[in-house]
């Protein structure tokens, strides 16, 4: 890309992540998330605007990835180019030496030592495609999940229950039997667009 249009794009973004942090209010928030793709991220990406302005689309990330977790966006638009994480093709698998955080040299991915353990989203359970709400004993996503007991247990009743600790790493997506997939990760951005969507009605 010229180095002018990225650096065109890379001030679009940065001044519209300032509308954030002057704190103009949900409404406007909700306005501008209402536009954005907000995909699965990552680990150690940074806020969606942020990430945008920041990343130059080298696909260094991608490459580093041992699992092939992390795919290329190929749609038109601000996300163009972009890496991404589809939890129904392959999970993220939270490596110990993190070579995505690792590969990039724009700081678009960071490691952040005061918080060790990535967050990238959170897990969300369709009660109406998971097999356990139909009679079925499933335990594929809690076996399938990396921090069992702190991400997800399984209730008295036998269904699947998030809990705080999940980090939205897809790997319970990947794994699980039901058509269309009962529990899918989701990027911070996509969640809190739903809950402002929910609460600015």
């Amino acid at each position: 890309m010229d180095e002018s249009k990225r650096q065109s794009r890379k001030a679009f973004f940065k001044e519209t992540f300032s509308v954030f942090r002057k704190g103009l209010g949900n409404h406007v928030e909700k306005k501008i998330l209402k536009n954005m793709d907000l995909p699965l991220r990552p680990p150690g990406a940074l806020d969606e605007v942020e990430f945008l302005s920041t990343c130059t689309r080298c696909d260094l990330c991608v490459k580093a990835c041992p699992h092939q977790a992390i795919l290329k966006k190929t749609l038109r638009g601000v996300s163009a180019g972009t890496p991404y994480i589809d939890p129904d093709k392959q999970g993220c698998h939270l490596c110990d030496d993190m070579p995505c955080i690792a590969s990039c040299e724009p700081g678009a991915l960071t490691f952040n030592a005061i918080q060790p353990v990535v967050s990238m989203g959170k897990a969300k359970v369709n009660t109406e495609t998971c097999l356990t709400y139909k009679e079925t004993l499933c335990t594929a996503c809690y076996d399938s999940c990396p921090f069992p007991e702190k991400a997800i247990r399984i209730d008295f009743d036998r269904h699947p229950e998030i809990l705080s600790g999940c980090v939205g790493c897809g790997l319970c997506t990947k794994l699980c039997p039901a058509a269309p997939k009962a529990i899918k990760a989701f990027s911070h951005g996509y969640l809190r667009r739903e809950y402002l969507e929910e609460q600015l009605f």
